[in-house]
């Protein structure tokens, strides 16, 4: 396969994606949490009260050996394996079916030591991946559980090419060293199906349209999950993986101190993260998102892809090119080919940490963007890898002029005759002089700020000059509850509680700050971490 993948490799993404049909999915505004623990009972440190969770007691039990909230990605890779290994297991899904998770959707997981790595004489083995992800971290980790889901990652990916699930070993699109991903060839159903039939097979059973409410703790120990279908599935061992906060605004703000538009399922409200605490567990402290590497998304963006992965506003690809970008006030606040390198991690916690940014441009680049592409623009510089993919994104003649006056009545561009309109119109009092000192450094070729590589640096001085202002949106989060290197949830005290696991997203203990730099590393380590907590209780 050469470097110039198509668009579906690059985006990282199935072709469902955000325009996938059904509940909870992107295009919606990100939901607030209506299960779990109520806002009102989050303390602030956004831990679960002292009065917790109301325990309601079922009208039907349910007996099993192992209960699992969530069928994403840890979920049905634990419930597979387990089932396999004879243990009777209940899955309770919020979703209609499997095929509604971030998992169904998402490109595909970063893996080391699989059969296509071989295949291809381009095997990552497992110190190679460790060594990269360990060090990326800074510590800021659990390295031995890091080290652990790791281990499982190309169990996991063998498993699934075995269910005749297809994927492709993707080039090294961001230049990490490596070919670590593995992308998927079926989308939905069709790499859900197979996993959820062998599960099936081997007697797993699924709960679907039912959400957990509270994990049933006796003398401390875990010992079922109570749902809101009035079920309540007993089992000595529950495993809660549920994906995330991606729904839960009140938990965006609580953590990411923004809300952050869901481009995934917003049924990843943070229900599992509330239902470990309410049983005793704590909080990690790593919280993350997997950013928009398809560019932006405006106040005003309801849905944010075409059919063929365009955004639905040209304009919103800028955040990809490495331009000049401001800060709320006016002023830059990161090398912005630092972005453009890594849309997905650095991007996404760079406009985290802004809450919104802008981009600034002059006529020229303006135009260039639209004839040349930006690619040819910027002179073709090799040293950006990701340079010929973001091409995707440039402003179409075609479409232009219509895209910019929507985006000027919608309240997020602004095209003026001074840098000075500009800066009154989105109130960046600080941006003449930003653009004024990065004009200098344009012309003297040299970032004497952040250092930014000379091929991204073009000067604004063409009048009219254009502005683009975009918030926080993400694919999902990483973050939540602390475990142990064997993904048992743990509590203030660091104890771990008996019976209950945690893994994928809804744990924060192998996840860094910012997202990792070799794509599919979140779904990847979901689904290690699924196989890995199975090998820990069928070990038991």
């Amino acid at each position: 396969m050469t470097q110039a993948m198509d668009r579906r490799s690059f985006l990282g993404l199935g072709a469902l994606g955000a325009l996938a049909a059904g509940a909870g999915l992107a295009g919606c505004a990100p939901q607030p949490s209506g299960a779990g623990a109520a806002p009102e009972a989050l303390g602030e440190t956004g831990e679960a009260a002292p009065a917790g969770i109301a325990r309601k007691e079922g009208s039907e039990t349910k007996e099993c050996d192992v209960a699992i909230v969530g069928a994403g990605a840890a979920g049905l890779m634990a419930a597979l394996n387990l089932a396999r290994g004879g243990k009777k297991v209940v899955v309770i899904e919020a979703g209609p079916s499997a095929a509604i998770s971030n998992f169904s959707m998402c490109g595909g997981p970063t893996a080391c030591e699989t059969k296509l790595q071989a295949q291809e004489n381009a095997t990552v083995t497992l110190d190679q991946i460790f060594t990269y992800m360990n060090d990326f971290s800074r510590g800021s980790v659990n390295s031995a559980l890091l080290r652990n889901c790791l281990a499982h990652t190309g169990e996991a990916i063998d498993t699934m090419l075995d269910l005749g699930i297809g994927m492709e070993l993707i080039p090294d699109t961001y230049g990490v060293g490596f070919r670590g991903r593995h992308f998927f060839m079926e989308d939905g159903e069709g790499r859900t199906t197979p996993i959820v039939a062998d599960i099936e097979a081997h007697g797993g059973e699924f709960l679907y349209s039912t959400r957990g409410e509270k994990i049933i703790m006796e003398d401390g120990v875990a010992k079922g999950v109570q749902t809101d279908a009035g079920i309540d599935v007993m089992a000595p061992v529950v495993v809660v993986c549920t994906g995330g906060f991606g729904g839960n605004e009140e938990m965006q703000l609580e953590k990411l101190n923004t809300t952050v538009f869901p481009l995934g399922s917003t049924l990843s409200d943070g229900t599992g993260i509330n239902m470990v605490l309410d049983a005793g567990g704590a909080w990690d402290r790593n919280f993350a998102v997997l950013g928009n590497e398809c560019g932006a998304v405006s106040k005003a963006t309801t849905s944010p892809f075409t059919e063929d992965w365009h955004n639905t506003n040209e304009h919103l690809g800028y955040w990809l090119f490495g331009g000049l970008y401001t800060d709320p006030v006016g002023e830059r606040f990161i090398s912005e080919g630092k972005i453009a390198q890594f849309p997905l991690a650095v991007g996404g916690e760079a406009l985290l940490r802004a809450g919104k940014a802008y981009v600034i441009m002059d006529n020229d680049y303006y135009q260039a963007v639209q004839n040349e592409g930006i690619y040819a623009y910027l002179g073709e510089p090799e040293a950006w890898i990701a340079g010929p993919e973001a091409g995707y994104y440039n402003v179409t003649p075609e479409n232009g002029e219509a895209h910019l006056q929507e985006a000027i009545e919608q309240g997020w561009a602004v095209k003026a005759d001074s840098i000075a309109e500009i800066a009154a119109a989105f109130d960046l009092p600080a941006l003449e002089k930003t653009v004024e000192s990065y004009n200098r450094f344009c012309e003297a070729g040299v970032d004497e700020e952040y250092g930014k590589e000379p091929h991204f640096l073009k000067a604004v001085k063409t009048a009219p000059f254009y502005a683009f202002e975009y918030v926080p949106s993400c694919w999902g989060t990483n973050g939540g509850v602390k475990v142990d290197s064997h993904l048992r949830a743990v509590d203030k005290e660091n104890k771990a509680i008996p019976g209950l696991y945690v893994a994928g997203v809804d744990q924060g203990s192998v996840y860094s700050v910012p997202y990792y730099t070799n794509e599919g590393s979140s779904v990847g380590l979901a689904l290690g971490s699924g196989a890995y907590v199975a090998a820990e209780i069928l070990g038991a």
